[in-house]
């Protein structure tokens, strides 16, 4: 008699776990796709549509003579500059 209490406490046991076990991977599977259906395109228009980046903000570091495209510690001459440039038309397709 006990060996049957014992055997059925074990069983219940059991049923309860795989149970449990479902729900929790019923639940993940719906946040899965709430995610999929919400939150993914979210982020992908994030990602895609980005604004442009505020190039009119002065860098803190840069000193008043500057061109605003150079960077901090960048210390070019003109002539350096203006070969720059002139690569920087070549790669694009200007002349």
């Amino acid at each position: 008699m006990a060996k049957q209490r014992r055997r059925a406490g074990r069983a219940r046991a059991k049923r309860t776990r795989r149970g449990l076990l479902v729900t929790i991977a019923l639940l993940v599977l719906a946040a899965g796709f709430i995610t999929r259906r919400v939150l993914a395109p979210r982020a992908m228009y994030f990602l895609t549509h980005r604004g442009p980046l505020r190039a009119s903000e002065p860098a803190a570091d840069a000193r008043p003579g500057d061109p605003p495209y150079s960077a901090p510690g960048e210390d070019l001459t003109d002539s350096d500059r203006r070969a720059l440039d002139r690569v920087v038309r070549q790669k694009s397709g200007e002349r």
